[in-house]
């Protein structure tokens, strides 16, 4: 085994396997977020766009409803000369019975390493907590960026004070 890999192996290692009760509360800590973030989140039930002057525009796409959980994507669409891109293209879902917010994906992926050397040893927490950890922090992002103002659901076009949800 060449050194790179070893101190790989190692730093792997040291972390320790992260238990249900620390992804569930991370799950808790994500709900909170998106729920400050979209406070009207349970009554959204199409694409939605929240508009920040001087901010690109955060996407709000509704997969999945039922009467508890909805499963949603949240992401920036970015032009480029191949066309739009949906980045970071989070797919999660909510349970609203529950207050609970899982990851499913990050850009269509269920893992964010996928080219981890040890990626098989990484157990379903190790996962789930990475995927949520980056949402978590995307959401820290999103709040810093789109919350000056009272939040509030729109469906119409018109400018308001703060960020403004319209819906599609």
């Amino acid at each position: 085994m060449d050194l790179e890999t070893a101190l790989i192996r190692d730093l792997y290692n040291q972390q320790k396997p992260k238990s249900y009760a620390q992804v569930s509360d991370l799950f808790e800590v994500n709900f909170k977020k998106i729920s400050r973030l979209i406070p009207l989140l349970p009554i959204i039930s199409h694409h939605s766009i929240a508009k920040q002057t001087g901010e690109k525009d955060l996407h709000l796409f509704v997969e999945e409803k039922t009467p508890y959980t909805t499963t949603f994507i949240l992401t920036h669409q970015i032009d480029s000369p191949a066309g739009s891109i949906s980045r970071p293209d989070i797919k999660f879902k909510v349970y609203f019975d529950a207050n609970l917010l899982e990851v499913i994906s990050v850009c269509n992926e269920t893992t964010l390493n996928t080219n981890h050397p040890f990626l098989a040893k990484c157990s379903d927490m190790d996962i789930q907590w990475e995927l949520n950890t980056f949402i978590e922090r995307w959401l820290d992002y999103c709040l810093s960026k789109y919350t000056p103002g009272q939040p509030l659901l729109a469906k119409s076009n018109s400018p308001s004070q703060g960020i403004s949800w319209q819906t599609l």
